[in-house]
C-alpha cells in the first residue's frame, strides 16, 4: 500500500500491528521517526544465515548460555518476520529460564 504522508504510513503500520499482535486496544504508538526505503527493503548477504547459526551455536556451547540473538538482523527486516522472530526468541528465553524455576 502506498501512502502519501508519513502520518498515513504510521496509521497503516499501527493498524497492521494491532492485528498481528491481537491487541486492538493497544496504546497509540509513540513515533520517533519514519524511514522509507525508496527501492526495497535491505536483504541479507549470501552466507548471513550460516554466520547466524555459527554465532548461536557458539553462544549455546560457551559460557555465554542465556545470551540470545534477536532483532531484524536475525529474523528478517519485514515487520511480520520481526514480530515472529521476537516471539521465537521469547520462547527460547522462557525455555532457558524454566530450567532454573523452582518446582
Amino acid at each position: 500500500m502506498l501512502c502519501d504522508t508519513e502520518n498515513e504510513l504510521v496509521e497503516v503500520v499501527d493498524r497492521d500491528l494491532r492485528k498481528m499482535l491481537v491487541n486492538p486496544n493497544a496504546k497509540d504508538p509513540l513515533v520517533l521517526g519514519v524511514r522509507v526505503w525508496p527501492q526495497a527493503i535491505p536483504q541479507f548477504l549470501v552466507g548471513h544465515l550460516d554466520l547466524l547459526d555459527a554465532a548461536k551455536n557458539s553462544l549455546r556451547d560457551s559460557e555465554l548460555q542465556g545470551l540470545f540473538l534477536g532483532g531484524n538482523y536475525v529474523a528478517g527486516v519485514a515487520l511480520g518476520r520481526c514480530v515472529e522472530g521476537a516471539y521465537e526468541v521469547a520462547a527460547d528465553v522462557s525455555s532457558f529460564l524454566s530450567q532454573y524455576a523452582y518446582k
